[in-house]
């Protein structure tokens, strides 16, 4: 996990072997397209308050037209980074899982809830916390493991290397694929999170555990159930998510940005 300036720099490391996306397994093939689907759904806010600037535009509405547009701007940049499908599914996921925590934790649930054994002395309340502290962490880790791919991209390009063919806004997968396995093999954030990542599976485990020993009224198929599925589910997600990024470039996929990659971050040397 130490850092590696050459593994930044050069886009051929750690990537697959160059190969065409038609050359992959039938599996393989169709995740470009869902990860693709996703993005194009995430991408509809940004693209309706882009069109309501243009409406507040035709009806002379200034102030309205600025903001529409910066919101739309935003979203649709967001929307074109890599692994904003993760940052939204990992958003949705735990923000219902904190949700149903917190639906969990009205007195007519926590007091027919009693756990037994091992597990009295942690209580339904205190497990439900906790829960809720591990779907904070998957939350911001989301956006920060984003943002940590984003900007070795961008080492990429200050760096002087290529990042496609004659094309200001386009960055290879190649290229992609490569920021993401530097940042997931040498960022100690990712390797402290990983770490985290298998306490919550072993805290929702052991959730499960408990609300399936109570005989004092936990119910598997209520809020309390979901608070730990939601948990086992997240970490298949990330999991197999990680997985198919890591070793296939035609599920990580190349980047097609709407402005120059400078309007996405810091310059490069040289740049205008």
């Amino acid at each position: 996990f130490g850092s590696s300036r050459e593994a930044i720099v050069n886009p051929a490391i750690g990537a697959c072997p160059r190969h065409s996306v038609a050359a992959a397994p039938e599996g393989l093939r169709a995740m470009i397209h869902v990860f693709n689907g996703c993005r194009e759904i995430c991408a509809l806010p940004g693209r309706a308050c882009t069109a309501c600037g243009e409406c507040c535009r035709q009806i002379n509405c200034q102030p309205i037209q600025e903001c529409c547009s910066a919101l739309g701007q935003g979203c649709s940049r967001f929307t074109e980074k890599p692994l904003s499908s993760f940052v939204v599914i990992a958003w949705l996921m735990s923000g219902f899982e904190i949700y149903q925590c917190a639906l969990a934790l009205d007195p007519k649930v926590t007091d027919r809830c009693r756990f037994v054994a091992d597990g009295a002395s942690v209580g339904l309340e205190n497990w439900l916390y906790v829960q809720i502290g591990f779907s904070v962490m998957n939350i911001i880790f989301a956006l920060w493991f984003q943002h940590q791919v984003w900007e070795a991209i961008l080492n990429i390009s200050r760096s002087g290397a290529s990042l496609a063919r004659n094309n200001p806004h386009h960055i290879d997968k190649t290229v992609v694929q490569s920021a993401f396995k530097h940042v997931f093999l040498h960022d100690l954030g990712v390797l402290f999170y990983f770490f985290i990542l298998l306490a919550s599976f072993g805290w929702s485990w052991k959730g499960s555990t408990w609300i399936h020993q109570s005989s004092s009224g936990c119910d598997p198929d209520g809020v309390e159930g979901y608070a730990y599925w939601m948990g086992f589910l997240f970490f298949w997600v990330a999991f197999f998510f990680s997985l198919f990024w890591y070793s296939c470039s035609c599920c990580a996929g190349s980047v097609t940005l709407k402005d120059p990659l400078p309007a996405y971050g810091p310059a490069p040397p040289g740049a205008p």
